[in-house]
């Protein structure tokens, strides 16, 4: 099928020789790993995601940029992150240098007749601009819809790329990299939650894309949102890296036991997996694709099995064919509408 083929050219542009761990960086990687899990089990935090992720600080007066007009007008929000991992995580020194990434984006997009209900929209890996994410989650019909739209850029995504890594920077082989990632991402994402509630949003929801999905739900288990919508999703990184891994990068690993109880544990602390979702089984939803070889169907089962079988709905494609398939844009709807953020046909 179409899908299947897209996701097989996107995961040879993205299996280089470049995105394998060179010599000496799983050894480096181990000492990493090994340090991290001692730093937080000695500060009693491994086990206990909710004391990991401090409560973030409340977002005031974001920089608003001008207008966008494609394809159509937008505004560009911006904030200092404010995220400040440990000084003594192995990784912080490396995490730190990354300058671009310690700025907070995101695009705006406001209904001109609403200001009740928000969807706050998570784009996979790769995005983080508005001519991929607009499209990707159909901003314009949402818009119409009678939604006000927020789409933040994840970490190391659109403007806060560093000069140098590519689209995989976020889910490389620096594994510790993806753990700050999530963390800072799961901050940053709370804090545009309790802004948008201040710009007076009755109802705020979550809607994301694969790694975006992974992102939501995460949030999900942190802070109280009205709607969870997670398309494509990834939910268990470990396995997704030895899933996309060659073999002789697997029998390296293994050799090294690098995927074992101290990554697990590591992971633990951002996983959707670790604790469940605040908001009630009926406003949580998921769609995936039967074909998927970027996040295979076995991820998004996981994840239905942890929420206690929410309302999903498969479909015969890839990891890109959401796009063009009616039933899942079917699904997106009915899951606004049963959780209060369209109105049924017909009503007043």
């Amino acid at each position: 099928m179409v899908g299947e083929a897209i996701d097989g050219a996107i995961l040879a542009f993205m299996n280089t020789a470049s995105a394998h761990p060179r010599a000496g960086d799983l050894d480096r990687l181990a000492v990493e790993i090994s340090g991290a899990h001692r730093l937080y089990r000695e500060r009693g935090l491994l086990g206990r995601p909710d004391v990991f992720h401090r409560l973030p600080p409340p977002l005031f007066s974001p920089r608003v940029g001008g207008e966008g007009f494609w394809p159509f007008d937008y505004r560009w929000l911006s904030f200092p992150s404010g995220y400040d991992p440990d000084p003594t995580d192995p990784a912080t020194s490396r995490w730190s240098q990354y300058q671009p990434n310690h700025t907070a984006h995101a695009w705006v997009l406001r209904h001109p007749h609403s200001t009740a209900d928000w969807l706050i929209c998570l784009h996979g890996m790769g995005a983080g601009h508005p001519a991929l994410d607009f499209p990707g989650f159909r901003a314009r019909t949402l818009q119409q819809m009678g939604l006000n739209l927020l789409f933040p850029v994840l970490p190391l995504h659109g403007p806060r790329r560093v000069p140098g890594k590519g689209v995989r920077a976020f889910l490389s082989f620096d594994l510790l990299d993806a753990l700050h990632g999530f963390t800072q991402a799961v901050s940053e994402v709370r804090r545009l939650i309790r802004w948008a509630r201040g710009e007076g949003a009755k109802r705020v929801g979550l809607y994301g894309l694969s790694l975006g999905a992974y992102t939501a739900a995460l949030v999900a288990t942190l802070e109280e949102v009205d709607l969870l919508i997670a398309g494509i999703p990834v939910s268990d990184l470990p396995d997704l890296f030895l899933w996309h891994a060659p073999p002789q990068l697997r029998a390296e690993v293994a050799a090294r036991d690098l995927f074992g109880p101290e990554l697990r544990d590591l992971f633990a602390l951002v996983s959707p997996l670790g604790r469940p979702p605040l908001l009630p089984r009926e406003r949580r939803f998921i769609f995936a694709g039967l074909g998927d070889r970027m996040a295979p169907a076995v991820q998004a089962r996981r994840l239905w099995e942890h929420w206690e079988r929410p309302s999903i709905a498969w479909y015969a494609g890839g990891h890109v064919s959401f796009f063009w398939t009616s039933e899942v844009q079917a699904f997106v709807r009915g899951a606004l509408m049963e959780s209060g953020f369209l109105s049924p046909p017909g009503a007043s």
